[in-house]
């Protein structure tokens, strides 16, 4: 699954600007010693291959960028993916061999490790990684090998429980909540009555038609109208599969009857008129903009596609009660939601040192730094006493000015607060016990609610939305998440199966969920089941099933 696919034939030629050897410090102790000001700073230069990235001009530039390249001597050059989709970018500089020191493939990150371009880690972590050995444990860096023995990346990705997100789910505005009197929201049947009630009670918010239940279909978001059944039937997000827990084996659902049944009660409601009617043309930026609007009513989502935006147009023009909560509904019968799983750490990709580079030892030793204890504070909160303040136990907390800093999108982007989470990072809490970063403290967390938020909290006595009844206790998987696992590029029988159950769920399923008729419901799911049959669909799952048992084994 995972984070705009135009196509433009485009290649940038790196600039390799390499000089004298990055000095790092040798101390026994968790201080790190700052390059030497007379030193001359190294430039690498970093492809940045996430299509959901926010891309900033010159990150390195800023006060923080500044301080980092003081504390490691390298100076990064980054190059964003722009005008191509991931895939193809990569296959460029495949076929191209123009290579950058430092990349990040993002869902095309397997390409990179099979093709040989990049340099094994394990030695480089044994003899160079002071303080990488600090945040990233042995059980970690078992995770992070593949199947020839090699790690050769570290990764971002760390699924913490963190008090400052909401959990993935379906969700509903506070206002319905309110009205509702603070209804239990469990059964999927409960949740599509709460649409239809309140619709029918407010069928236009703020002169606008109200929108009963959306979703976003453009390009690889069409998962937000393919994952639902997973989730409703009491799985995991595994992406097109659903896994035994007992025996780790993947099935696809997509024609199983848990999914005939939602796209049967979506059919339903667009009957009714409750879905949106532009919702198979609109893009995301018209999706945003309804949510931002707070005319929606239901949907199901992650929060990392439409919080960060939507959520919080909403919280800045202080429409607390248009703000939406989400819920790990499930259909009645199912026993645990699966909607909090979480893995130490994400196992995909992460950022790996080219063959190209002409200086890894460089290369690790400046990644190597940026997981000690004076980067991760420069990274995730900042400049001390300009961004974060420190009391006298050691605790770091910010003023209300600083609070209102960190809050104003101008300046985060001048001083470049949030944009390094692609770097390496510790789990939760840094080296000396505070946490890493700001929006991972309760007490911070809390004062940040909305007055709305927190009447939502109190009404159902919980302390933040990462607990009951927002979400099932988390469960920890034993193999990731089978959406992460990559197709080798010799594998072309499951990728070609991928892409022909891909192109029949995209014929099919708007047709169902626009279908006139019930008859004519059964009509399409009929022919949809057995142009699926034809996809091979059995050789992906095999593969997936595969690769899962391997993980079970290797990993634990």
């Amino acid at each position: 699954m995972t984070k705009r696919l135009k196509v433009v034939a485009t290649l940038i030629c790196m600039v390799f600007i390499l000089s004298n050897v990055l000095l790092v410090g040798t101390s026994t102790s968790n201080t790190v010693k700052a390059a030497s000001s007379s030193q001359k700073v190294k430039v690498l230069t970093f492809f940045y291959g996430d299509s959901n990235a926010d891309p900033h001009p010159d990150l390195f530039s800023t006060p923080i960028g500044k301080e980092l390249t003081k504390l490691t001597g390298v100076r990064l050059k980054i190059e964003y993916l722009a005008g191509q989709d991931e895939a193809t970018k990569i296959g460029l500089m495949l076929a191209s061999g123009d290579l950058p020191d430092l990349i990040h493939g993002h869902q095309e990150h397997g390409k990179l490790i099979e093709a040989g371009v990049l340099v094994p880690l394990d030695n480089y972590i044994q003899k160079y990684g002071k303080y990488c050995k600090q945040i990233y444990s042995a059980k970690d860096l078992k995770r992070l090998r593949q199947k020839d023995g090699h790690i050769y990346f570290l990764s971002p990705y760390r699924n913490e429980i963190t008090p400052d997100l909401k959990p993935d789910g379906f969700w509903l505005p506070i206002d319905l909540l309110e009205k509702a009197k603070w209804p239990k929201v469990r059964y999927w049947e409960d949740y599509l009555q709460l649409i239809r009630d309140y619709v029918k009670k407010n069928p236009k918010i703020e002169g606008k038609p109200t929108i009963g239940f959306t979703f976003i279909t453009e390009s690889w978001r069409f998962f937000t109208l393919t994952n639902p059944p997973s989730y409703l039937m009491g799985y995991q997000n595994d992406g097109d599969v659903i896994v035994d827990p007992k025996t780790y084996q993947a099935k696809v659902y997509a024609t199983m009857e848990g999914s005939k049944r939602y796209y049967k009660d979506l059919n339903k409601l667009w009957k009714e008129g409750l879905i949106d009617k532009e919702v198979f043309v609109q893009n995301y930026d018209t999706y945003l903009s309804k949510i931002a609007q707070g005319r929606v009513v239901g949907f199901y989502d992650q929060w990392w596609q439409f919080g960060y935006d939507a959520e919080a147009s909403l919280k800045n023009a202080k429409k607390y009660n248009r703000m939406h909560i989400s819920f790990p509904v499930v259909y009645k019968g199912v026993q645990r939601a699966r909607y909090l799983m979480i893995q130490p750490i994400g196992a995909r990709d992460g950022i790996s040192i080219t063959k190209k580079c002409k200086d890894p030892l460089t290369a690790f030793k400046f990644l190597d730094t940026l997981c000690s204890l004076e980067a991760q504070k420069l990274m995730y909160w900042g400049i001390k006493g300009v961004d974060y303040s420190v009391d006298k136990n050691g605790k770091m907390y910010l003023t209300d000015k600083q609070k209102k800093q960190r809050e104003d999108p101008v300046y985060r982007k001048k001083q470049s607060l949030g944009y390094w989470w692609v770097f390496p990072h510790a789990y939760l809490k840094l080296q000396d016990g505070n946490y890493r970063e700001p929006g991972f403290d309760p007490d911070y967390v809390y004062k940040n609610f909305s007055p709305a938020e927190k009447k939502v909290l109190d009404a159902y006595k919980a302390k933040t939305f990462m607990q009951p009844p927002f979400t099932d206790p988390p469960l920890e998987t034993p193999y990731g998440f089978a959406w992460e696992i990559n197709i080798p590029a010799d594998r072309t029988d499951v990728t070609i199966a991928t892409q022909k159950m891909s192109e029949v769920q995209r014929k099919y399923l708007p047709q169902l969920v626009m279908a006139k008729s019930d008859s004519d419901f059964e009509r399409i799911w009929k022919e949809y089941v057995k142009a699926f049959e034809k996809t091979n669909y059995k050789v992906y799952e095999k593969f997936k099933t595969e690769m899962i048992q391997w993980r079970v084994k290797n990993w634990n």
